[in-house]
């Protein structure tokens, strides 16, 4: 019997062919059915891509999505692009034209459509992953503190315990989320009552005209997970925080206890889009969930882990549409015995 990992492999070759080809024609017709999963043909056709020669990162036609998230869900991109800098970035900006634009990071809090992103996709997975070491001050009271420069790329874990190495505390808290800095930026991604907002000085961005500009902490507002930025925002690439000076053995037992508590409650060892609803003030969105039975709640291969009610995991071939209506379903029964309103916090891509 196949392992998941070559049944995907296998339905990935079975949809793109070599995964890399100009001419952006499809190789086989559709929809098809392999290994029990849908493939649905990409709208190549409606776009024109005759720019993508001058990319000096990694390009991808008809690329299947769903290896690039967490929940190992998702279509085929028309165009994935891995740039390899800003100036592929700006390349992509200046000729993209009306094709659509999505930015994908490390692809948790996300659910992709069955059909797959029109148009260009763009991955920092591959770049943007320095972090620089720390500049400390001291301020007019004496205690010292530091600022640190990464890029969008770098994923939180590492970026906090970077922090920590250097005894710096504001964003220990943030060691369990998944996702990237630029991904947590744009969610204001949180935990245990900290929020990336709160740590943030400034982030550097490339606007949608292909322009670097440096926007500070006060030109951003910040809700719960969300971030809104003036003029639409553009392409994070990199962002200073500023963290205080405190004890490392302090800080390195606090992250070794929430790792610990995250391993015990979450459900890691499979595939999963991270917390799906929001939590409603003065509750938790897990316990309104639980208290009405709904664990192991499934649609199709899509289930309400029974470890914590506020993932939805994969099982093996859920589908964006099973997810769908699973949260649905979620939603209406709390509704119904509960009167409240649950709000998704997972971000929605595709068809």
């Amino acid at each position: 019997m196949l392992n998941e990992a070559w049944k995907r492999r296998l339905i990935h070759i079975a949809h793109s062919g070599n995964g890399r080809d100009y001419n952006l024609k499809t190789k086989m017709e559709y929809p098809k059915t392999v290994l029990g999963q849908k493939i649905h043909q990409s709208k190549t056709m409606s776009y024109s891509f005759p720019w993508l020669y001058k990319i000096r990162g990694t390009v991808l036609q008809n690329e299947i999505l769903a290896p690039y998230t967490s929940i190992q869900i998702g279509g085929p991109a028309d165009v994935l692009i891995f740039p390899e800098d800003i100036h592929d970035l700006q390349t992509i900006l200046k000729h993209k034209g009306s094709q659509p634009l999505f930015i994908l990071g490390e692809g948790t809090n996300l659910l992709i459509g069955d059909q797959g992103i029109r148009g260009v996709v763009i991955s920092l997975k591959n770049c943007f992953k320095e972090i620089k070491r720390p500049l400390f001050f001291r301020k007019k009271d004496g205690n010292r503190r530091a600022v640190i420069k990464a890029g969008a790329g770098v994923k939180m874990s590492y970026l906090t315990k970077n922090a920590a190495r250097y005894s710096l505390t504001g964003i220990e808290h943030l060691v369990g989320i998944p996702g990237s800095l630029g991904g947590a930026i744009v969610m204001n991604a949180g935990a245990e009552g900290i929020e990336t907002g709160q740590v943030l000085r400034n982030l550097t961005q490339i606007t949608l005209d292909g322009e670097v500009q440096t926007l500070k902490r006060e030109q951003l507002s910040f809700e719960y997970r969300k971030t809104i930025f003036p003029d639409g925002g553009g392409i994070i690439i990199e962002a200073e925080f500023e963290l205080e000076e405190g004890k490392r053995i302090e800080i390195q037992n606090l992250m070794d206890r929430h790792l610990s508590r995250r391993s015990k409650t979450q459900p890691l060892t499979v595939p999963n889009s991270g917390s799906v609803f929001k939590n409603p003030e003065g509750d938790t969105a897990g316990r309104l969930i639980e208290s009405i039975g709904l664990k192991g709640l499934s649609v199709g291969d899509a289930g309400v882990s029974i470890k914590h009610a506020n993932f939805i995991i994969n099982k093996g071939a859920a589908t964006a549409q099973d997810v769908n209506c699973l949260i649905e379903n979620i939603q209406s029964e709390v509704k119904k015995k509960t009167g409240i309103d649950l709000q998704t916090e997972i971000v929605y891509a595709g068809k």
